[in-house]
């Protein structure tokens, strides 16, 4: 090696060395900073007709293991996600309270029977009777309360929901701009290490918010993708809009259909383009999709559950069953019932055996044609076949609609006024009408039967029959459910149940009724609500229900705590891997600190030899 290559070498090692002892002097200065990775200098040796001439050197790059930051980046998004539902959970399952505990529904309920049999045993006792309102009163009271507050919640998940997209737009943005500045550092061959570490951190936040799928390109900038392949940044980024609603109640609901959604969604625009996200799926975890879940589908299954008491507690207390009336038409046999008295909702129960095979029917009451054909969940019972009718309709064109839906073999006449016959077709051996009966809402709080509207529907006192028409009178009952106001003004209402012959001041006829009703019989509830399944549905008295309601909310609070300690475990458990191969550890950086430095002083004293040698030649030839 030539004196002059000598001189290149050692001035190429000192200054990678001085460039080193830059990256370590910042790695130390940014050791505490939040976002900041290792960097580290790539060097290899310049070579010269295969033979080396020197060290060369490149930009800062960061010590980062990709696949290592995505696994973070998952685990963040999950464990936010669990905190959210937590928080969200722990609330309804604080409103609906323990079911030992004296401010439970369950409780209140059996505050409401404890009243009752207390009126059983003195039916005349003015005081007791009041104690009995004040009892329903408060089991309307906590209906409502836990309702609202449900629905309170759905519309801070609405605003959150709203926030976070204007967050996540707003980063959008941010890591965009960023990649401008990264493409630029790189044609010009300066650093850019510093900058992926600022763009790690929206790109972090965004992951938080919504799950991403990150990909590099040549040129240092990155893509970005929803986790369901919707692109949210490339050559430009997209924007994320939110049309936040600023009330909701029980029937503001999602809906793929834009002109049915009464929420607000999350439209990905790009260009004239415009998608949808919720409806694509496109939200999987993260914050916005726990959100997401909370209004669309968590909150609105605890609001079903407390309709669906609220629903069978108002038809437990009230309605009315009556078994049809025997019948012979010439050679067929069956049973005939009056339907005059039939509310929207109101159903007839028909059975019968076709060639050895029974069927269960359930004919419903409608009035707004536009929701048939009913589902066969339009009834809680699993077994049954429901058959919806248009009740505005004449008599006979109702007969019409009975006899087009059901067998040949069952045959629907009407021989009077608003009676509906139910008989066979008079064959032997063929086909037979087991049963038929009508349940009844009574509008009136006398003389049909020792059952009591003790609840009506809202403010307006609207008897509760369980419509279907429209968006169905079940939904959102319990935000709705009330006293019946007659009751309060006439107390006596609780024990009279006939006029003629009038009800004794002590007889305790309908006070023991009640409670057989709301503790003693079952009842089967909807398996939509989530307790039961389709062909298994929960059956139980009201009482009963109300626990199962109160318990499934704690044990849901409960699965949501146990997962946001699952899944904090795995976070840290990743973030500490994270930090160890990232973060800057100082006895390190200083040990190499040390290596530079003792390299500089060997390239330093390379020169002061070179130099010195050239001296001794230019002395020579003087």
């Amino acid at each position: 090696m030539t004196l002059t290559n000598a001189l290149h070498a050692s001035n190429s090692g000192l200054r990678a060395t001085q460039a080193g002892i830059d990256v370590v002097s910042r790695n130390v200065a940014n050791a505490s900073t939040p976002g900041y990775t290792r960097k580290s200098l790539p060097t290899e040796t310049r070579l010269a007709d295969g033979r080396s001439i020197g060290v060369a050197f490149s930009a800062a790059k960061r010590d980062i293991d990709l696949f290592q930051q995505q696994q973070l980046r998952v685990a963040r998004a999950n464990a936010i996600a669990s905190q959210t539902k937590a928080n969200y959970l722990a609330r309804i399952d604080q409103a609906a309270g323990a079911s030992e505990s004296g401010l439970s529904l369950s409780s209140r309920l059996a505050d409401l029977k404890d009243a009752l049999q207390a009126m059983a045993t003195t039916p005349e006792n003015a005081a007791i009777r009041a104690n009995v309102l004040n009892e329903a009163d408060d089991v309307a009271d906590a209906l409502n309360s836990t309702s609202e507050l449900v629905q309170q919640l759905r519309l801070e998940a609405e605003a959150g929901i709203g926030a976070a997209v204007t967050e996540a737009s707003e980063l959008l943005k941010r890591v965009a701009e960023i990649n401008d500045q990264i493409v630029q550092a790189r044609a010009t061959a300066s650093g850019s290490a510093d900058l992926e570490d600022k763009r790690d951190q929206a790109i972090d936040r965004l992951s938080e918010l919504m799950d991403i799928n990150v990909v590099a390109r040549s040129d240092g900038a990155v893509s970005l993708f929803t986790g369901g392949g919707f692109g949210l940044l490339d050559s430009a980024p997209t924007s994320l809009t939110f049309d936040t609603r600023t009330s909701l109640d029980s029937t503001s609901l999602y809906d793929t259909d834009p002109t049915k959604r009464t929420v607000g969604t999350v439209i990905l625009v790009a260009g004239s383009t415009q998608v949808d996200l919720i409806a694509a799926g496109a939200f999987r975890s993260g914050e916005i999709a726990a959100l997401i879940e909370l209004r669309d589908e968590t909150l609105p299954e605890a609001q079903a559950q407390l309709d669906e008491l609220a629903s069978e507690l108002i038809l437990s207390l009230s309605e009315q069953k009556t078994d049809g009336t025997a019948v012979v038409a010439g050679a067929a046999n069956g049973f005939e019932v009056d339907s005059g008295d039939l509310l929207s909702g109101n159903t007839i129960s028909l059975s019968y055996t076709i060639g050895g095979v029974t069927s269960n029917v359930t004919i419903v009451k409608v009035q707004d044609p536009s929701v048939l054909p009913l589902p066969n969940t339009a009834t809680n019972n699993p077994n049954d076949t429901v058959i919806g009718v248009d009740w505005t309709q004449p008599i006979g064109d109702i007969v019409n609609d009975l006899n087009a839906a059901l067998p040949a073999a069952v045959v629907v006449s009407n021989p009077a006024g608003s009676v509906l016959r139910f008989v066979d077709d008079g064959a032997a051996a063929t086909s037979d009408i087991n049963s038929l009966s009508k349940t009844v809402t009574p509008t009136a709080l006398t003389d049909q039967g020792l059952g009591l509207a003790l609840f009506v529907d809202g403010n307006a006192q609207t008897t509760y029959s369980n419509s279907q028409d429209g968006i169905g009178q079940k939904l959102g009952i319990a935000q709705r459910i009330r006293i019946n106001q007659s009751v309060v003004t006439d107390s006596s209402l609780l024990i009279t149940y006939s006029t003629s012959p009038l009800t004794d001041g002590g007889d305790a006829s309908r006070p023991l009724d009640l409670i057989e009703r709301l503790n003693g019989s079952s009842r089967t509830y909807s398996a939509s609500v989530g307790i039961g399944s389709t062909t298994a549905p929960y059956v139980g008295s009201i009482d009963n229900f109300a626990r199962r309601v109160v318990d499934f909310q704690a044990t849901q609070a409960a699965n949501a705590k146990n997962a946001v300690s699952t899944d904090k475990i795995v976070k840290d458990t990743l973030q500490t891997r994270y930090d160890e191969s990232t973060g800057v550890d100082i006895d390190t950086e200083l040990a190499s600190l040390l290596v530079l430095e003792t390299a500089y002083s060997a390239n330093a004293r390379v020169l002061t030899t070179i130099r010195e040698l050239m001296n001794i030649m230019l002395n020579i030839g003087r």
